[in-house]
């Protein structure tokens, strides 16, 4: 009598689990439904018995687990689970602690939800949104009830910023003990909760993506067009849903006259890489030649690396979001300059403050990085006025540890 396969409900979590692997390790559009099945050890039309469209696995994916932290949330600070007379404090310690042990549980929910969203159609984006506010408005609602100095649009950028810590796991494979990490994600959430933000003061320029790349050496005018036209749709629409004859109309050139000026799409995307691995090497070779006490070449490598991720929003996006699409050698080379280019900034944290243990550091590296790259990419912050005094503000918070409160 043949032995009863796992109930449907389980081989089509395992599914979901493999996809969120493979869509995680290689992208969205770089993995087929027989990849799937492959790694599943089944065949392809095995797949639609459970799922109709590689589409409908991403959408379970994003949905289940937006689902899941909602229900976490609401269980914590919900009114009717809320312990009596808890202070919102420890209230928001425990929720976030509960957070960081779900991103250890599922470590590519993070890379799906930050990089794939965007392939979307109109109406899984607003199912999907939907769902994340339910958890995203009782974390800012408490944090506001704890601070309630804050006005309400600095409570939600505290909050979307700390919640950036816990996806920075998808961009590392740094793995303490899961206790030891989940406690880490958990104190550095709960720092840039108690951060303060800087004060009004004069507001600054508005960020200029096109010109930033339009005044890179290197590149001849019309070469300048296309590589900022390319990065906005790369941004907008993810790699694969932008064709040469895409950037070619944005830009204004007709037909196959865009050759003339490159040699496809996947040269452009080389090209943002270099252009960004460009400049943040340009600001570590400031830092070095400007042989600053370990605080001050801190603070202002700080300064350099939101400046980059500012001014070069289009193609800062473009490289950490499409980074996967590069060819092998390039993507080879990427991961090297990324490991050294982060032993650098462990090497200014440790500096800075020595007693804390090598681990947390790179973590809260990782983690640094996250906050300032997302916050960046989010529309409902990019007009704030003071946008990047903040983010220096809040990646010195998450690159030192706060004292105990």
């Amino acid at each position: 009598m043949p032995t009863p396969g796992p109930p449907r409900r389980s081989r089509r979590e395992q599914l979901a689990r493999i996809a969120a692997e493979l869509f995680a390790q290689k992208g969205f559009h770089n993995v087929s439904v027989n990849d799937i099945a492959a790694a599943a050890g089944v065949s392809g039309p095995a797949i639609y018995r459970h799922f109709r469209s590689k589409q409908a696995i991403l959408v379970h994916l994003l949905c289940e687990g937006l689902e899941e932290t909602a229900e976490l949330v609401e269980r914590s600070l919900g009114d009717r689970a809320a312990p009596h007379g808890a202070p919102s404090q420890q209230r928001l310690a425990q929720v976030y602690a509960q957070l960081a042990a779900f991103v250890v549980r599922h470590p590519d929910f993070g890379v799906l939800w930050r990089r794939e969203g965007r392939y979307l159609s109109t109406e899984e984006r607003v199912s999907v949104a939907d769902v994340s506010a339910r958890g995203v408005i009782p974390l800012v609602r408490e944090l506001h009830l704890l601070r309630p100095e804050l006005p309400e649009s600095d409570a939600e950028l505290l909050t979307w910023a700390a919640l950036s810590v816990f996806g920075s796991i998808s961009d590392h494979r740094v793995r303490p003990p899961q206790a030891e990490l989940e406690r880490l994600l958990t104190a550095t959430a709960l720092d840039l909760l108690a951060a303060d933000l800087p004060v009004p003061g004069e507001v600054e320029s508005p960020i200029r993506t096109a010109a930033s790349i339009a005044e890179s050496p290197g590149l001849d005018t019309r070469r300048k067009q296309l590589l900022a036209v390319a990065a906005r749709l790369f941004r907008e629409r993810g790699y694969h849903a932008v064709t040469v004859e895409d950037i070619g109309a944005a830009a204004g050139i007709a037909g196959p006259s865009i050759y003339s000026h490159i040699g496809g799409k996947m040269e452009l995307l080389q090209a943002a890489a270099n252009r960004i691995g460009e400049r943040l090497d340009e600001a570590v070779e400031q830092v070095r030649a400007a042989d600053l006490p370990p605080r001050a070449a801190l603070e202002l490598s700080v300064g350099a690396y939101v400046d980059v991720v500012i001014g070069h929003r289009d193609l800062v996006a473009a490289y950490f979001r499409e980074g996967h699409n590069l060819p092998d050698r390039d993507r080879t080379e990427v991961r090297r300059w990324q490991r050294a280019y982060t032993e650098f900034w462990a090497e200014l944290v440790a500096a800075a403050s020595p007693e804390q243990p090598s681990k947390e550091t790179r973590i809260r590296v990782h983690a640094a990085f996250a906050v300032v790259n997302d916050l960046a990419q989010t529309g409902r912050f990019i007009a704030r006025p003071r946008l990047a005094q903040e983010l220096r503000t809040l990646m010195m918070r998450t690159l030192l540890a706060a004292d105990p409160p």
